[in-house]
Parts: structure tokens; sequence; C-alpha cells
């Protein structure tokens, strides 16, 4: 029995079971026979039909009959339950579109009524070939989907990486210098940050602090701080003067800047022998220098033009000395302008309030209790910008 209906079997899987060419036409086929079968119930009600017309519906009768019914014994074969298909809607929907044929062989009236339900070969089609549709298109949507969670988690895996190759480059640890400690926090906003900092060891003992802001977020702004920073690492090693080590950064990223972005820079150079730091301001917010008495007030020098506005632009430079017990906090505005639940922004005030308050420690754990705080008055609101920091501790002693 399993032998014979073999090739049924094949066939059935062929036609009605697998996407196809095949498939298709015989959806097709089946398509033009019902609208054929429903024009001829149309025609069989006109009174008056000559023989030769009679004679072509009833052979179009046979030809369209003899399909369905071998359609029909198709959907059996193919079907892992056949009772439960037999007795389902489709299934008597299917078997009612070819029993009045059959039936009308009895040639009782009120069996003729039910030519009319070849009608039903409409709703054959309907559930038929919406069916089919439907199965492959969501075959379709789940491939997609499937490619796109793949692209998805290839993009996430190289984010990774480069968030991490991004991190590496940034130095872990202040440079080992009598009477000075630092410290630095980057949080990004995005997978990659526009934000740096940075320490340069530069020649006679001098050490360079960056803090740097680049305007946008995500992947365009990691590559134009990547440029930014090697190109100002640079220039450092050769101008000892800030503002002119700021100045041909600035015209280096004119220069190489296609998508026209630009960076905010704090750039200070610290003689640890005197104390002396000398710093330019490109474009960068106020920066907070903490006494050893408790006072804080913000160096002078603010605001200017970010690098990568404009060429041709020159950097003030601005001189401070530092005293024991002195702390300088450096920051991006990420920081100032983090913002709760209720849309209320960190501020000024509250980073004041925590150099204050933690001022006499090591640099270190004044930008952890600040990111601490920065992180609790934030709560559960989403990060918005970039936030950086770090504290430079003088201390004599």
């Amino acid at each position: 029995m399993r032998a014979a209906t073999a090739p049924l079997r094949k066939l059935a899987e062929l036609l009605l079971l697998r996407p196809g060419p095949y498939a298709r036409a015989f959806d097709s086929l089946i398509l033009a026979l019902i609208l054929l079968s429903v024009a001829s119930v149309g025609l069989e009600t006109i009174p008056g039909l000559p023989a030769w017309a009679i004679e072509a519906l009833r052979i179009e009768e046979i030809c369209v009959v003899a399909v369905f019914s071998f359609e029909y014994l198709l959907r059996i074969v193919a079907a892992q339950d056949k009772l439960a298909f037999i007795v389902s809607f489709r299934g008597v929907v299917d078997l009612l579109s070819i029993a009045p044929f059959f039936l009308a062989g009895l040639d009782t009236r009120w069996l003729r009524i039910l030519r009319l339900l070849r009608l039903l070969r409409v709703l054959k089609l309907q559930t038929h070939v919406l069916e089919a549709t439907v199965a492959e298109r969501t075959r379709e949507l789940v491939s997609k989907n499937v490619a796109l969670e793949q692209a998805q988690a290839q993009i996430k895996a190289e984010l990774d990486v480069a968030r991490a190759l991004q991190s590496a480059i940034l130095p872990a640890l202040f440079p080992a210098t009598p009477r000075c400690d630092g410290a630095a926090r980057m949080i990004a906003a995005t997978t990659m940050c526009g934000d740096f900092y940075d320490f340069i060891e530069l020649p006679h003992g001098r050490i360079g602090l960056v803090m740097a802001d680049v305007c946008g977020h995500g992947v365009p702004a990691a590559f134009f701080m990547a440029v930014a920073r090697t190109s100002l690492r640079d220039f450092a090693a050769q101008f000892s003067d800030p503002g002119a080590c700021l100045a041909h950064t600035n015209q280096t990223l004119c220069a190489q800047n296609p998508l026209d972005l630009f960076v905010t820079v704090f750039y200070c150079v610290l003689d640890p022998a005197t104390g002396v730091l000398r710093y330019a301001n490109g474009g960068h917010g106020p920066q907070y220098l903490r006494r050893a008495d408790g006072s804080v007030g913000t160096l002078d020098g603010a605001g200017g033009i970010a690098l990568g506005a404009m060429p041709g632009v020159e950097f003030p430079e601005h001189a401070v000395t530092l005293r024991s017990g002195d702390r300088l906090l450096l920051y991006t505005d990420g920081v100032t302008e983090a913002c709760n639940s209720a849309d209320e922004a960190y501020g000024p005030e509250r980073l004041i309030a925590q150099i204050q308050a933690h001022g006499n420690a090591r640099a270190a754990f004044i930008v952890e209790r600040i990111c601490e705080s920065v992180t609790s008055f934030a709560g559960t609101a989403a990060q918005s910008d970039d936030i950086t920091l770090a504290v430079l501790a003088w201390d004599e002693r």
C-alpha cells in the first residue's frame, strides 16, 4: 500500500507542500479552473443554449471536476492525519466543491441545487492560496529575522572590540611623579565614546593633561576622537607652549575633517619641579581649581573656538601656580548636564560641593565620589552624554 502511494506522496509534496515554481504553477491552474467553473455556473442559467454550448459546458465540467478530484486526493495523501483533514473545514470545502457533479448523476431535482456549491471553490481558493502565501511570507520573515539577528550580533561584537580598543589607548594610570597624583574616568553614553582624557609624559619631567569632548556620539565621534588625540600627542612633544600645541592640532583637524566635526579641548602642562601649570583652552567649559583652604574657583581663559571648526585660530596661554593641597578638576559637560527623571540637571553647584567635600582626598577617591554622585543623582534616567573627568592632586609633602 505504501509503495503504491509513494509516487502520489512525492507528487503531493512537489505540488502542495514545497514552495517553488511547480507549486505556484499548480496554484495558478487551480485559480484559473475555479474562475472558469464559477463562470460556467452563470452560463448554465441562460435559457435556450445551443446544443454545442451545452456539450462544451459538460466537457468543461468533467475536466474541472477531474482536476479538483485529483487535487483532493493529493491533499488526503499529503495530510499527516487524513481523517482530520477530511472532516476539517478545508477538507469539507474541497469535498463539497466536487460532490455536486457526482450527486447530479442521480438526476434528482433537489440535488441539482447542490451545483451552486461550486461557488465554494472560491473559499477553497482563499484558504489554499492565502495559507500558502502566509506560509511563504512567514518563512521569508523568519529567514530575514535570523539574518538580521546575526548581523546585529556581528555589529555588536565589533563595537565591543572597538570600545575595548578605545579604552585601551587611554592611560590607565597617571605617570609616577613626585608631589602629584592623578586619576581619570570615562563613561560612554553609547557603545563608543566621543570624550577623551590623556596624561602625556613630556621632556624635562613635565606632564601634559588633556580633557576633550568631540561633538556628537557614537562611531563618528569616536573616530574623530582618535584622530584628535593622536594629533595632539604628536604636537605636544614638539611644542612646549600649550597654545601652540592646540593651534597646530587645530590646523591638522581642519585639514582632515570630512564630516565637519569639532572637539573642545582643555590642555595644560604641569612642571612638577615648580608646580606651575600652563594651559590653553579650545572651546572647553570652565575647569575648577580647589585650593588647600577649601575655596573653589574656575581657571581663566574658558571658552574660545573649538578645534576643527576654523583654521588659523590662536589659543592664548594662561598660567597658575599650584600649592600643596590643591586639587585640579578637569571634566566634560556630560558631568554637569547629566539629568534625572525629572529632567533636572546635575549642575555645577553639585559638582563644586563634591570637590569641597572630598578635596583633601587622593585623586582616585575624588573621581570615584563624583561619579557615584552623578550616577545616584541621575537614577533611572538614560545617560544622554559621555561623562569624563580627571583630578590632579598636588601635595608637596
